[in-house]
């Protein structure tokens, strides 16, 4: 292990005191959670976990899901953005899943890849959390995050999935998007909010926000009341299921 190595593990065990837990869409089994990330995609968290547990209850396997028409699909998702689109691959991945994986939830990323509106993305948040395979689920939170900090100089999430998998110990692998999507989405956000951040310190970002803002206790407040609401509701998704 090399310095510039040993510098990430640091930092990713900072964050991972100040964010623990799982992602938000790591909620009950292959099944689920598989569903969960395909619904999230440009969705908020929130609508996508407070539409879960009517989801389950009326598709409760992936066998019932198969079966179902897209309209009854639509019927339970319509209050998100793409439903249409999205019940559209829900249906063809469920079919897949059981005429050729017998109702098994895929463990490759070949596999998962196969399945109707799952990409890289969606099969490195399953991997790791269902199956405990090293994979880094890279949105643009990570990709924004992981160049300010100089640990990759990419253009794309593509690319710095590629050089993360290389660079990060299969160890730290699902740490880096566990604790990155929830510290781009509050801290290190577009104009970076410096002043609240525990790495600042070790952070080559020159264009530093270092001045704390006169409402900066609202803003962490309403940071904490939103991770607390998605706990609660990931705690109600299960519970359903």
């Amino acid at each position: 292990m090399n310095k510039k190595q040993e510098k990430i593990i640091s930092i990713l065990k900072i964050l991972r005191k100040q964010y623990p837990g799982g992602g938000a869409m790591e909620v009950g089994g292959a099944y689920q959670s598989l569903v969960g990330v395909l619904l999230s995609a440009r969705t908020r968290d929130e609508q996508v976990l407070l539409l879960m547990p009517g989801f389950f209850k009326a598709f409760p396997t992936v066998e019932i899901l198969a079966k179902a028409t897209e309209a009854q699909i639509r019927s339970k998702i319509n209050t998100i953005g793409l439903f249409r689109a999205k019940a559209n691959h829900l249906k063809k991945m469920a079919e897949r899943i059981v005429e050729v994986y017998d109702g098994r939830i895929p463990h490759t990323m070949e596999d998962l890849t196969s399945l109707a509106g799952v990409g890289r993305k969606t099969a490195s948040v399953i991997l790791p959390y269902i199956y405990k395979q090293p994979a880094i689920a890279v949105d643009t939170h990570v990709h924004r995050v992981t160049n300010r900090l100089g640990w990759v100089n990419t253009k794309s999430p593509q690319k710095t999935e590629q050089d993360l998998l290389k660079l990060i110990p299969d160890k730290y692998k699902t740490t880096v998007n566990r604790v990155f999507v929830r510290f781009g989405r509050y801290i290190c956000i577009g104009k970076p909010r410096c002043w609240a951040c525990p790495i600042a310190d070790q952070c080559p970002f020159k264009q530093k926000n270092l001045e704390r803002p006169k409402n900066a206790d609202e803003i962490l407040s309403k940071i904490s009341l939103r991770e607390t609401r998605i706990e609660e509701m990931k705690k109600a998704v299960e519970e359903a299921g």
